[in-house]
């Protein structure tokens, strides 16, 4: 019987992640069990060692078995841990593990220069005009010398501002540390100011990307009072958690036009419903929580979710684990 229990719970596809995770596994000799929802639980905890938890959406129920089963690591296939019975998690003893921000920087970054760059360059609006034969009349506009706000300057944020200022764009970053402690040309930023003077940094952006980790602190960062205080005519872009955006109080600012245009991966519930607002307004570009579901993310996650495993199979600590002090 294998030590290792692979978990997907979640509505979401199980492909090509679960073939990568295998692939991985099977590369260090690593044999392994498919979860079944449908069966009893006990039997499928039993003898396990480790519990990789694609997504992070273990339910308390399954954080329970996998504690009275010794189980010595769970290990989350991806960063958030918004999803996850994150209190059982860690009141169960079970070291939890997950995998770093760096595994998606790239495409996180490049996704929201993507969304951005559809607003910007007006991309609903391209093939209805050319369907209808509307050529010459465009109105887009330009980044260059524009300001970007990136809320969050962790690994993704730090990305992005090196792309943005490669297109000539100013770089504010906003996040929990005290300015005297941020090293600028080490983020890749031109200017940062702390988290408690966000409203000084929406005053001045073109652009605000919000790349902050979901918790209690963070949820609707972006809200009616802070969207207030955003410039006027400026465009917001999320790539992180729709949760951290107001999502009612973005569609007012949008229909008042405060806010010009909006480029969103994530949402407050998910799927997006279907008579949601956002899809009806041209000056907003939608994608299905895509930014980070890139096959190179899902081999970086599966061989670093292996590796952890193989870690502990062989008796030495996990890599990439989460500590009360990181919540």
């Amino acid at each position: 019987m294998s030590e290792v229990l692979v978990v997907h719970v979640a509505a979401s596809a199980l492909e090509p992640i679960f073939s990568e995770i295998l692939a991985a596994l099977q590369e260090r000799g690593i044999e392994s069990d498919f979860f079944d929802a449908s069966a009893p639980l006990d039997p499928q905890f039993a003898d396990k060692k480790v519990v990789i938890d694609i997504g992070g959406w273990g339910r308390p129920e399954h954080i329970e078995a996998a504690r009275a089963a010794g189980v010595q690591l769970w290990q989350v296939v991806g960063y958030g841990l918004d999803h996850l019975a994150l209190d059982e998690v860690m009141a169960s003893g079970i070291p939890l593990a997950r995998i770093p921000g760096t595994s998606t920087a790239i495409p996180l970054a490049e996704h929201a220069m993507f969304l951005l760059l559809s607003v910007v360059k007006q991309a609903n609006l391209a093939r209805p005009a050319l369907m209808e034969q509307h050529f010459f009349d465009g109105d887009a506009g330009e980044l260059r010398d524009k300001t970007m706000v990136i809320l969050g300057v962790g690994a993704s944020g730090r990305e992005l501002a090196r792309m943005a200022r490669g297109f000539g764009m100013r770089v504010v970053g906003v996040d929990i540390l005290d300015s005297n402690a941020v090293d600028l040309d080490a983020l890749g930023i031109d200017a940062y100011l702390p988290i408690s003077s966000l409203g000084q940094a929406l005053a001045q952006a073109d652009v605000v990307s919000l790349h902050l980790p979901l918790t209690s602190r963070t949820r609707h960062t972006l809200n009616a009072s802070t969207l207030a205080e955003l410039k006027s005519g400026a465009i917001v872009i999320n790539v992180a958690r729709g949760p951290l955006i107001d999502e009612a109080a973005l569609i007012e600012a949008l229909r008042s036009g405060h806010v010009a245009g909006a480029g969103l991966d994530v949402f407050e519930v998910e799927p997006l419903p279907l008579d949601s607002p956002l899809l009806g307004m041209p000056n907003v570009v939608v994608t299905p929580h895509w930014a980070a579901a890139t096959r190179a993310t899902m081999t970086r996650r599966a061989h670093m979710a292996a590796g952890n495993a193989a870690r502990v199979l062989s008796g030495e600590n996990p890599d990439y684990r989460v500590l009360p002090e990181h919540l």
